[in-house]
């Protein structure tokens, strides 16, 4: 699956387009939005989807390539 390749950002804030913000442990960027996780025994499991339209901003991570 293609959209599998994209960044992980570990400890990050997604501010939502209303306003409101959530902390997650761990964010896997894909092209059509975000893909909520976590990291267990260093591998991402993915938990969630958000959509990209309803992301106002992505802040406080620590990036990294997979």
């Amino acid at each position: 699956m293609k959209e599998k390749t994209g960044k992980i950002i570990r400890n990050a804030t997604v501010v939502y387009t209303d306003g409101i913000s959530e902390q997650f442990e761990a964010l896997r960027l894909t092209q059509k939005g975000t893909v909520i996780g976590r990291i267990i025994d260093g591998e991402f499991v993915d938990c969630g989807f958000i959509s990209k339209r309803n992301i106002k901003q992505i802040k406080n991570g620590n990036k990294r390539k997979v």
